[in-house]
């Protein structure tokens, strides 16, 4: 999901039917996603109408989702972000993690997909839905780990990875996954990835390296794992103690 701010209002809402009509409403969306950074307008737009079919479209990356939450290593007690959570489809295996004494928090701007998270982690007490841009995030509490997963928009925007790495305990977890591009000779692989991925961010920029402004707070992120041909990364890492924002008292 999208936690970017922009004036620009590019037409990307498609028709719920109709074959032809839907694949030229997209079109635009290839070209105005080589803005050079987010657009939360646009991105509201797109996840209005992709919210209702989101987990059924994105199947093929369960198995990231899965060894992303391995990765971070929860413990019973901990608190983590879930950024840019989307349907939630994380929260429920995270919580079984951290336990009663533990917190998940997801964080989703789009209503649609929040309310689809809230659904996902009904009758969870440990889990808490925050529908808001990320960067508006105001934490309850320390995290011990946070996850990106498939949050390319939020990882290319400064504002909303300060509003989360601020409530980071030194030494947190972090765990990023998502779309990369691959070099020069995977040119025809990364249009098709391209082309996948217009209605799910709203820029490219970022896309050949899109850990990259993580750094600054885990100067130890590296890649771990690789799926669907090199086009999807996995990347752990720790906060660094200079870098950490959060406090070691945890909850309350």
């Amino acid at each position: 999901m999208s936690a970017g701010t922009s004036d620009r209002q590019p037409r990307c809402t498609a028709p719920r039917a109709g074959g032809v009509a839907k694949r030229l409403n997209w079109r635009p969306a290839v070209l105005a996603n080589l803005r050079r950074g987010p657009d939360r307008d646009a991105s509201l737009r797109c996840y209005a109408d992709l919210a209702q079919d989101y987990e059924r479209a994105t199947s093929r990356i369960r198995e990231v989702r899965s060894r992303a939450v391995e990765r971070l290593a929860l413990r019973v007690g901990d608190t983590v972000f879930d950024v840019a959570c989307g349907a939630g489809a994380m929260l429920p295996d995270m919580a079984r993690l951290v336990g009663l004494q533990g917190l998940v928090i997801g964080i989703e701007q789009s209503p649609h997909m929040a309310a689809l998270a809230r659904e996902a982690s009904q009758g969870l007490a440990q889990v808490e839905v925050h529908g808001c841009p990320v960067e508006e995030f105001v934490a309850p509490c320390a995290a011990d780990a946070l996850v990106f997963v498939y949050a390319h928009d939020v990882q290319q925007n400064q504002s909303a990875l300060q509003a989360v790495f601020a409530r980071a305990k030194p030494g947190a977890r972090v765990v990023a996954a998502g779309l990369c591009l691959l070099p020069w000779w995977g040119m025809p692989i990364n249009a098709w990835v391209l082309w996948g991925a217009r209605r799910y961010l709203t820029t490219w920029h970022g896309l050949r390296s899109p850990w990259q402004q993580l750094l600054h707070w885990c100067p130890n992120l590296q890649i771990v794992e690789r799926f669907h041909g090199g086009t999807t990364y996995l990347a752990v890492g720790t906060v660094a103690p200079a870098r950490a924002g959060g406090d070691e008292r945890g909850r309350g």
